[in-house]
């Protein structure tokens, strides 16, 4: 299978204060993904799981083909 193209895109945003809304939508070749959260601010789970996406967009950013 050859993938053409892979979006990813997570979105935060807040429609009650405290509580935090996670898209999270995946377009990889013609299939689309959308998922949302809902998490308390202090949500350690969450916290993480920004932390986790910002390392994997810096290893993905300094991937190189060989």
């Amino acid at each position: 299978m050859e993938v053409k193209e892979l979006k990813l895109e997570i979105r935060k945003h807040h429609v009650t204060p405290g509580i935090s809304v996670l898209d999270l939508v995946i377009d990889a070749d013609g299939e689309k993904i959308k998922v949302q959260t809902q998490h308390k601010d202090t949500d350690h789970s969450f916290q993480q799981f920004v932390k986790d996406a910002i390392v994997l967009g810096k290893n993905l950013s300094e991937a190189r083909i060989e």
